[in-house]
């Protein structure tokens, strides 16, 4: 059985608007998840060919979902 958060978020992914809202949303979360580890890592004097993975992987997602 649904809850009711389950049943509204199916109807409101029926109106396209929202959808990319949501998507967008998404995204934008999981972005600010992997920046915030990156500052953890620069504070935390991690190896600087660490860092500059990271950041790779930072650009090369932000490429992917075509925020450049």
């Amino acid at each position: 059985m649904k809850t009711n958060a389950e049943i509204y978020l199916k109807v409101k992914m029926k109106d396209p608007e929202f959808r990319a809202q949501y998507a967008l949303s998404k995204e934008k979360v999981h972005l600010e998840f992997v920046l915030e580890k990156l500052i953890e890592d620069i504070n935390k004097d991690i190896d600087k060919n660490i860092i500059v993975k990271e950041v790779e992987e930072i650009v090369n997602y932000v490429n992917k979902i075509g925020l450049d």
